[in-house]
């Protein structure tokens, strides 16, 4: 797949813009805040419906100066063109595929599969699980419907539970009420943990592979699902799960709020068998998150049959040169790649790049 053409108002720092892409590889480039970073959110929006960035609400998305964002793209896809339209103002979100009204943002996400790396990808190496937890569940949702709607199931799940256990806590609730809630979260949660440990299974070749290749031969990279209960060797994920809830029912009523599931489970990503995060060095950290991104898109290539776009923001900032250039190595030529940098020379000596010089917010080709 790859994004023939784009354009949009609106977004973010970005004057009104239309540009026409390579179908393998562009270069932004520009000085830092020119908006290098906001066209690749742009694109990443049109294809998952919402930022890239974690923190990033919609209404943020819109230029200050403006009262809404519009942006389209033309796709070239395995099943022919797609135009995709997506669209804020302040009220309401509107997104169309080939003219028809999207009623559900979950009819987009996997139809246009994208990656993105920027240096914010470190973040799965150095911080605490949920960021993990985040980057299993947006790969994952990209791969199967039924996932996502397991994911919103269960948050609805959880939060009646931590309801009823705040209640009981203080003497409201009904602790006869808890098996019925215990039951569901199980059915439910479980079915997102076995996905996600397929998943990981699924990762840790392709993404030890590349780590091995960007770091030159010389480390190995591990990665372990971890789950918040306890779990005996070859024990069904249900039957643990559902053993912690009733073994721990004192713990959370305690605190209210539980405490086992997947909303509490890990990813750890080790080096030589020591933790990433404790041990590993800044170049370790991102040579293993942009490890881990690599082998999301051969996944999704590999189960979707169909490539992803890869967003590349400033990859180069914390890798020294020699990594540098084995990243370049690493990217498949089949893939559309989108490099946003500020160091123009790291890439200019590679063939085969469509260049757009990003300017106080204007797109330039060249």
């Amino acid at each position: 797949m790859y994004l023939k053409s784009f354009k949009g108002s609106g977004f973010r720092n970005l004057q009104t813009f239309a540009a026409e892409f390579s179908e393998s590889k562009n270069l932004f480039y520009g000085s830092n805040g020119s908006g290098k970073t906001n066209l690749l959110e742009g694109i990443y929006y049109l294809c998952i419906g919402r930022s890239m960035r974690e923190s990033a609400e919609d209404e943020n998305l819109i230029r200050l100066s403006d009262d809404m964002f519009r942006l389209e793209g033309q796709m070239q896809t395995q099943r022919g063109e797609m135009m995709v339209e997506s669209a804020f103002n302040k009220v309401e979100k509107r997104c169309k595929i080939n003219g028809e009204l999207q009623l559900k943002l979950s009819e987009l996400i996997g139809r246009l599969p994208v990656v993105s790396l920027s240096p914010e990808d470190d973040e799965l190496c150095k911080d605490g699980p949920g960021v993990r937890r985040r980057f299993m569940d947006l790969a994952i949702s990209q791969l199967s419907r039924n996932y996502l709607a397991d994911l919103q199931e269960y948050r609805r799940l959880l939060h009646q539970r931590n309801r009823l256990l705040f209640d009981i806590r203080e003497g409201r609730g009904q602790v006869a009420s808890l098996e019925a809630w215990n039951q569901q979260l199980v059915a439910c949660g479980s079915r997102i943990i076995n996905k996600r440990i397929q998943v990981i299974d699924d990762l840790k070749e392709s993404a030890g592979s590349r780590y091995l290749g960007i770091a030159g031969g010389r480390e190995r990279l591990g990665l372990r699902y971890k789950l918040s209960f306890k779990s005996e060797p070859d024990e069904p994920v249900e039957q643990a799960f559902a053993k912690a809830l009733a073994v721990n029912y004192e713990f959370e009523r305690r605190r209210g709020i539980t405490m086992f599931g997947p909303h509490r489970d890990d990813l750890e990503i080790s080096i030589g068998g020591s933790s990433i995060r404790s041990f590993g060095s800044q170049g370790q950290q991102r040579t293993a998150a942009i490890s881990l991104k690599l082998a999301e898109a051969e996944m999704l290539a590999v189960q979707l049959k169909e490539k992803p776009i890869l967003l590349l923001d400033e990859i180069f900032a914390e890798l020294d040169r020699e990594r540098g250039g084995f990243l370049v190595d690493q990217l498949d030529p089949g893939y559309q790649v989108f490099i946003a940098t500020a160091k123009d020379q790291e890439v200019s000596k590679q063939e085969g790049f469509k260049k757009f010089r990003i300017e106080a917010g204007r797109v330039i080709a060249e």
